[in-house]
């Protein structure tokens, strides 16, 4: 998978299986943190995973995860895992 353009949307439509889940209204304002730079940690959840492709629409919350059918769930678990990281982090600082 080329990771060059990670502000560019375009899913493996026709190759891949398909899974989404809405972000948790906690998870939005952490979203960028959760995300990463240039997607960073949506990249390194993708590889991790053995998915072919994360993407978060912001307009309606989804997170969709593209790949091999035995290999999404762990993709979602993965994002979870990381949100689960920020949102950690958040709660410390209160």
């Amino acid at each position: 998978m080329d990771y060059s353009s990670p502000t560019v949307y375009a899913p493996p439509i026709g190759k891949a299986h398909y899974r989404h889940f809405v972000a948790p209204d906690e998870w939005l304002d952490k979203m960028k943190l959760i995300i990463g730079r240039a997607g960073c940690n949506f990249i390194k959840a993708t590889r991790r995973s053995g998915c072919s492709y994360i993407w978060y629409h912001k307009d309606t919350h989804l997170i969709e995860i593209w790949g091999p059918f035995d290999k999404i769930m762990k993709g979602e678990n993965c994002v979870r895992k990381i949100a689960q990281k920020y949102l950690d982090i958040k709660s410390n600082d209160q």
